[in-house]
């Protein structure tokens, strides 16, 4: 609607797929079943900063609850020559198994549980284990499992950022053979982060993008320059985009096309 009005020439249509909990190794199916029909000339993903860690299935699991080998999206996998390769969904994914006393308890306790007794969690973690498990109190309140999981310090994150970068290297194949452009809209609201040049992820994040010649729209870069105040655009209660949100989000893409129209075929 906003390049209606200030870009008639470029005749834009947008579609937009998303869903819980998923980074982008997990949305390469959105493009292969539904955004790949409509030839777009331009692909936007957008990333988020826990977009890093649920692109690691472990990491996933860990905060979602579900078994690391029965995921219910594709998944990418190490094989044993250390290559990534993808994984489809477990043809029958669960959550994870937990003791009958534990059934009824908050996800922390559960989370608790699996990362005391599972060792492909231990590894992982540690030296961190610790300060997992004191986060999850017996009230389930704390700094929180998917903090610590965003810690760049942490062996599991350094490892997250292998998949993302194999995340942007299949999104970047099959757009590139189907003829379109890909950009990376960093996103940024009260309950997800991507601030200035000096956050260490949103560095990672681009670097990743740049070694690959992948255009990076900052939102944050975008609200600094508007003036804008990052609260009024989320909901309180979780903190992910309100309508005003969105809204700045779409100004901050317009803003790019306004210098980059050629990549909408202008």
């Amino acid at each position: 609607e906003l390049a209606a009005r200030a870009l008639p020439r470029l005749n834009i249509a947008a579609s937009a797929y998303g869903r819980r909990g998923t980074g982008q190794i997990n949305q390469l199916p959105f493009y292969d079943k539904y955004a790949r029909s409509l030839r777009p000339k331009l692909v936007v993903l957008v990333f988020a900063n826990n977009d890093f860690i649920d692109n690691h299935k472990l990491g996933q699991a860990a905060h979602l609850g579900w078994d690391p080998d029965r995921a219910p999206y594709v998944v990418a996998d190490k094989t044993a020559t250390g290559a990534i390769a993808l994984r489809p969904p477990g043809p029958t994914w669960r959550m994870l198994p937990i003791e009958r006393g534990l059934r009824d308890a908050p996800p922390s306790h559960q989370r608790t549980k699996l990362l005391a007794q599972d060792p492909r969690y231990q590894s992982l973690l540690e030296p961190y284990l610790s300060s997992v498990l004191e986060s999850l109190s017996t009230d389930g309140r704390g700094p929180g499992l998917r903090r610590l999981l965003q810690d760049p310090a942490l062996p599991l994150f350094k490892e997250a950022v292998e998949f993302t970068a194999f995340a942007l290297d299949e999104f970047q194949r099959r757009v590139a053979a189907d003829g379109a452009s890909l950009w990376l809209l960093l996103a940024t609201s009260r309950g997800f982060p991507l601030g200035d040049a000096s956050d260490p992820r949103r560095v990672v994040i681009e670097d990743l993008a740049e070694a690959r010649g992948i255009p990076v729209v900052s939102m944050h870069d975008h609200l600094v320059r508007q003036g804008y105040m990052v609260a009024d655009g989320t909901f309180p209660a979780d903190g992910h985009w309100n309508p005003t949100g969105h809204q700045w989000a779409a100004e901050a893409l317009l803003e790019r096309l306004r210098q980059r129209p050629e990549v909408c075929g202008a």
